[in-house]
């Protein structure tokens, strides 16, 4: 009985101390609980509108400069943020329109040194809040050395100017050992000790803000279909020589012969918006200048557009090594090797009277090497059968006169489109076939410029083909000259467009005498 008795005490005791021990390690849990919600929550420094501010100085040791309200932008961006409120009013929700408001009544800042220099407003705009609106991770408390903190001779110093005459005074130290990108912040005139995360350009030179977008011109879209719409010439000067692009209505011409308006559009989408990879200089000296190439440029490009004009310029090249990291493991295949050792060449890229200098992927500027040849067009006709009322082929002992004439077929035609039946006369006879005549002019529109060639045309032309349209506009007369055995030299309405194959000339020909 006495042991059964020493057992339950021992047991009772066992109970007793597991309880205590669980009460403890609830307590301990509840306190640390509360000590990190505790280290989660921020100290407001200070806490202003963004309205309020008049003017940021900041002063680093790598520059100085003033950030300041872009009334100009702000009202732009309120408008536009109105605009948007309204047109979506007739739907959007009380919480919507709310957004929408107060969207509208942000401030817009800017650098007042970078003013006529692309800029990047977000980064502008973040550096601007602390400015006018900061709050600490921690409070570290008063300290006897400043220079612990990195703050005896500050790295930063941020001066807020507000509207009611206030004036805030942010002083910014070195990063805090655990947390990099926090740093250790104090206000002037008061003791305490701060670290709060800091914008990074806050620490940089006035160029950190600085847009890498070299040209945006408005109006373009990604389409490139519709890109060269807003432009109406573009010079291009290069290694290869100049390419002078105008615009005539819907049409292009390169150096006064037809232009491949794909291939103009396709130019148009690469240059209406252009980017660089970073900003090689602002305000660039006479050596600089010299330095990067663009004293004397190696190529340049000048536009007309219905937004305005520009010309961008390009200096010296550089070769930037795209190499991967090597992962220490052998490899037999060469072109692995290849892959991993790539380099690019991008250059200095600057607008005329432009205030900064920037490096510029090749990728970006396919225009650098491309010749004049390259945009013109490569089919010589620039009409369809349909448009065609008669065709005058001569040359090579033939003399083919093809008239067409065509009436409305009631039956297939729609109120918007008419549709026509053909009838074709060869020298005043009429046709039995008229495919022979549909395969005829398939092959006038298989010639083809192969060649560029800047030579006149002299003598008597070998051929010549006269196409006159049902629009009395359409008109175009093509000569061939021989070049050589193998050759044509081919003109559309006087113009030089370059060499054809004198088999494919030959081959119209035959299918010349084949109609019938």
């Amino acid at each position: 009985m006495k042991h059964a008795k020493r057992i339950f005490v021992v047991l009772l005791l066992c109970v007793a101390g597991l309880a205590a021990i669980l009460l403890a390690l609830h307590s301990t849990s509840s306190k640390t609980s509360s000590s990190s919600g505790s280290s989660l929550q921020t100290t407001s420094l200070y806490n202003h509108k963004d309205s309020d501010l008049v003017r940021m100085t900041v002063k680093n040791t790598v520059d100085t400069y003033t950030i300041v309200p872009d009334r100009e932008a702000t009202a732009k961006a309120a408008s536009e943020a109105a605009a948007s409120a309204k047109a979506a009013s007739s739907s959007a929700s009380a919480g919507s329109r709310s957004t929408s408001s107060a969207a509208a009544a942000k401030t817009v800042f800017k650098v007042q040194e970078l003013s006529g220099v692309a800029a990047n407003a977000d980064a502008i705009s973040t550096a601007a809040q602390d400015g006018y609106n900061l709050s600490a991770l921690k409070n570290i408390g008063a300290a006897e050395t400043l220079s612990d903190y990195g703050l005896q001779n500050p790295e930063a110093t941020v001066t807020s100017t507000f509207t009611d005459g206030t004036k805030i005074v942010l002083q910014i130290g070195k990063p805090t050992p655990l947390d990099s990108s926090a740093r250790y912040i104090k206000l002037a005139g008061n003791s305490s000790i701060y670290t709060a995360t800091i914008a990074d350009a806050l620490l940089k030179g006035k160029d950190a803000y600085v847009s890498t977008q070299v040209l945006t011109i408005s109006g373009t879209s990604s389409n490139s279909s519709s890109a060269a719409e807003v432009f109406r010439k573009i010079n291009i000067q290069n290694q290869t020589g100049t390419a002078d692009l105008t615009c005539s209505g819907t049409n292009w011409f390169v150096n006064g012969r037809p232009a491949d308006n794909d291939v103009i559009n396709t130019l148009a989408s690469s240059i209406s918006s252009v980017s660089g990879s970073s900003v090689e200089a602002m305000n660039p000296t006479a050596a600089q200048l010299k330095q990067f190439g663009l004293a004397s440029p190696s190529a340049k490009l000048t536009y007309t557009a219905t937004t305005g004009t520009g010309t961008l310029l390009v200096g010296s090249q550089k070769i930037v090594s795209t190499s991967s990291e090597s992962d220490n493991q052998d490899s037999s295949d060469s072109s692995e090797d290849e892959e991993s050792n790539r380099s690019e060449t991008e250059y200095s890229v600057m607008l005329q009277g432009g205030r900064a200098i920037y490096l510029v992927s090749s990728s970006n500027l396919p225009w650098l090497t491309q010749k004049a040849f390259d945009f013109q067009r490569k089919e010589l006709l620039v009409n369809t059968q349909t448009d065609i009322a008669n065709v005058l082929l001569q040359g090579d002992g033939l003399n083919c006169n093809m008239a067409v004439t065509r009436t409305k077929n009631e039956n297939s035609s729609t109120e918007d489109v008419p549709s026509y039946n053909y009838a074709t006369a060869l020298n005043g006879k009429k046709i039995t076939k008229e495919d022979t005549f549909s395969q005829f002019f398939t092959q006038a529109t298989n010639l083809k410029i192969l060649e560029n060639s800047s030579v006149k045309p002299s003598g008597t032309p070998e051929v010549t083909l006269t196409l006159t349209g049902f629009d009395a506009k359409v008109h175009h007369v093509y000569q061939f000259y021989k070049s050589s055995d193998r050759r044509c030299l081919a003109t559309a309405d006087g113009v030089t467009c370059g060499l054809i194959n004198r088999s494919d000339l030959q081959a119209l020909l035959t299918a010349a005498k084949a109609v019938k």
